[in-house]
């Protein structure tokens, strides 16, 4: 009698063993030890491709913006795959600052690092000698790397890092022309709006605020980050006691409850947060305070706007084009279907 175990036929085997061909996948994850929601934004689409990939995965998560304990380098170092995913995560001075928070001792043990979707810290020279030594050792050389802008997909091609991909922010690699299309044109009655506390312009985005609450009947104000309250209490405060700013909980379950309202706009200071309302065929107008939008509107055309253009933002408010995001879901493909071998 055969005592052979049977398997479902969509069960990934072992073609040497005919056991089950399953995979540890670490992964660095960018919303722990934070109060940025926006790290959930991005994380939730990580997690989800990635579970498309692997569907039958064991997943460990370790946080990438704190050094992880011993237990964490044994996951990170037994693995078969590591992944870092979609965040600004990439810097020029490692010795100076480096935001994938791990040791040299600990770079020299753990799985080699597969990018998802990732861009650099900020607008930078190039990597320095040393950084460039720990990347091509961190970084792994068989599989594509796939990074977020052009502008990351360059700086690692000058450093020697030719197993790069540019895809776009894992975010977005669903909307397609087809979902692109179901985006509204014309204003809504009531528009969703965020700030950015630690990159703060009061007067900027008081006048931002002020537009808003002229042309909708109601904004609503979701707190990305803990500090973003008392930032919008400095500017708007007028607004809250009358009533014509409404506060929503923080979480990503009250705006992602909000965003499937219809007869709502997305204005705001926040990329992910915008992003978000395009997953939920929101109109989205992203107000850009630091490179990461502005790399990402300039290869896909998400729309964005520049903090100081009250005119422009005034206009898009009336109406606006229909989104026309150009993706690469080629690379898209290729960086996930490498996987299949």
């Amino acid at each position: 009698m055969n005592s052979q175990p049977k398997f479902d036929s969509a069960f990934p085997l072992d073609p040497r063993s005919g056991q089950p061909a399953l995979k540890r996948i670490t992964l660095y994850d960018s919303s722990y030890t934070t109060d940025n929601l926006g790290d959930q934004i991005i994380m939730n689409a990580v997690h989800d491709h990635l579970r498309e990939i692997f569907p039958y995965g064991f997943f460990t998560g370790i946080p990438s913006h704190d050094y992880p304990g011993k237990h964490g380098i044994q996951k990170a170092a037994e693995c078969d795959h590591a992944f870092v995913g979609g965040t600004n995560i990439i810097a020029s001075h490692w010795l100076r600052y480096h935001q994938i928070k791990l040791s040299l001792g600990d770079v020299l043990r753990v799985k080699p690092l597969i990018l998802m979707g990732v861009g650099w810290h900020k607008y930078q020279r190039d990597p320095d000698p040393v950084t460039n030594r720990i990347h091509r050792r961190l970084f792994d050389r068989e599989y594509l790397h796939s990074v977020r802008d052009t502008y990351t997909y360059e700086k690692l091609k000058r450093s020697g890092i030719d197993n790069v991909v540019y895809t776009g922010c894992p975010t977005m690699w669903r909307l397609t022309p087809e979902h692109a299309a179901t985006v509204p044109t014309t204003r809504a009655d009531e528009v969703l709006f965020a700030l950015t506390a630690y990159l703060r312009d009061e007067a900027a985005d008081r006048a931002i605020l002020d537009l808003l609450v002229r042309s909708y009947k109601t904004v609503h104000f979701w707190p990305q980050m803990f500090d973003d309250m008392a930032y919008l209490l400095e500017i708007g405060s007028d607004h809250l006691l009358s009533g014509a700013v409404q506060i929503v909980k923080p979480g990503l379950t009250d705006v992602a409850d909000l965003l499937r309202r219809d007869n709502l706009d997305y204005v705001g200071l926040r990329l992910h947060c915008g992003v978000l309302a395009l997953q939920h065929k929101t109109r989205s107008l992203i107000v850009t305070v630091d490179n990461r939008a502005s790399e990402i509107s300039r290869d896909t055309g998400l729309p964005t706007v520049a903090r100081d253009d009250l005119a422009r933002i005034d206009e898009w408010i009336k109406g606006s084009d229909p989104i026309a995001l150009t993706l690469p879901f080629d690379a898209i493909a290729a960086w996930k279907g490498q996987f299949d071998r």
